[in-house]
C-alpha cells in the first residue's frame, strides 16, 4: 500500500500583481508536474483576488522529499524578489 502525500503553498500577491503572479505560478507548476513521483500539481485562485494556493500530490514521502531538493523550487522564492508575492507559506 502506497502513501499519497500532499504539499500546499499559499501565496499572497502584491496588490495589483495578482494576474502576473497567477501566470508565473502556472508556468512553475507546468515544470514541476514532470517531477518523478508527482501525481498532480495545481494552481487555484481564491475568492480573495490576491490569494493563490498551489497543491502538489506525491506518490510517497520520498518523492515529496526529492521534490524539495529541486532547483526549480527556487522559483517560489524568486516570486518575492521580483515583487509578485509578498508572503509565501509552505505546508507539507
Amino acid at each position: 500500500m502506497s502513501t499519497h502525500v500532499i504539499n500546499i503553498v499559499r501565496l499572497e500577491a502584491v496588490p495589483g500583481r495578482s494576474e502576473a503572479l497567477g501566470q508565473r505560478l502556472n508556468e512553475l507548476v507546468e515544470t514541476l508536474r514532470s517531477t518523478p513521483g508527482c501525481l498532480d500539481y495545481s494552481v487555484t485562485g481564491c475568492s480573495d483576488a490576491n490569494d493563490w494556493i498551489v497543491t502538489g500530490h506525491w506518490q510517497s514521502p520520498a518523492a515529496l522529499q526529492a521534490h524539495f531538493e529541486l532547483p526549480a523550487l527556487q522559483g517560489f522564492i524568486d516570486l518575492l524578489g521580483c515583487q509578485l508575492a509578498h508572503s509565501i507559506d509552505f505546508q507539507h
